[in-house]
């Protein structure tokens, strides 16, 4: 599964079945190790590594930007075959805590509402997590689960890096996961 992009049109095509030579983004197979905290952090799509960076900006733009996920079946068949991959990998069945950005995308939501069909975990904003007074109950919750954290685009790693640091010093038995849909891999060895 592939996706291209034709500078003529400036548009993006979605290619469900075929893997091209000149896609932009492959659907991962497998999540990398991030030895610091013991855990793995997965990307639904990578970039391939000589796409350029205009490409890029303009492919998130397209993802975090639409005009509404109801009109654009290719985008939402984009976003399940990454979660559905992910299920495949991880078992979301096994979470029961999903952490996602206090200014959710419309892709972030749907990411959730999908993630939903699998299992109905506690949800939880980033944000939550940096308060100074976070409720014990709360506090209790994280000891205790595993945790999924879901984000849509992995740009430099750093959000999502330090979550997962805060999550780790209370956590430090159960799996936490990081999910980003899109991503390129190399930004995970800049951000360690």
């Amino acid at each position: 599964m592939g996706v291209q992009y034709d500078i003529e049109t400036s548009r993006f095509e979605f290619d469900f079945k075929h893997d091209g030579q000149d896609d932009i983004i492959h659907l991962m197979g497998s999540g990398y190790q991030v030895e610091a905290f013991g855990q793995c952090f997965y990307y639904g799509y990578e970039f391939t590594e000589d796409v350029k960076g205009s490409v890029r900006t303009a492919f998130i733009n397209h993802l975090k930007f639409p005009k509404s996920l109801r009109d654009d079946p290719e985008l939402t068949q984009f976003i399940q075959k990454a979660v559905n991959n992910l299920h495949k990998r991880i078992n979301l069945y096994n979470y029961d805590l999903v952490v996602t950005p206090e200014s959710s995308s419309r892709v972030n939501e749907y990411m959730v509402r999908y993630i939903y069909r699998f299992a109905q975990p506690m949800m939880r904003e980033m944000q939550k997590l940096f308060e100074d007074e976070i409720e014990e109950k709360f506090v209790q919750a994280i000891k205790a689960r595993n945790i999924l954290i879901v984000d849509d685009i992995t740009t430099s790693g750093s959000t999502l890096n330090e979550v997962l640091r805060a999550l780790r010093i209370l956590n430090e038995d159960n799996k936490i996961t990081l999910f980003s849909l899109v991503g390129r891999k190399d930004l995970m060895a800049e951000s360690m």
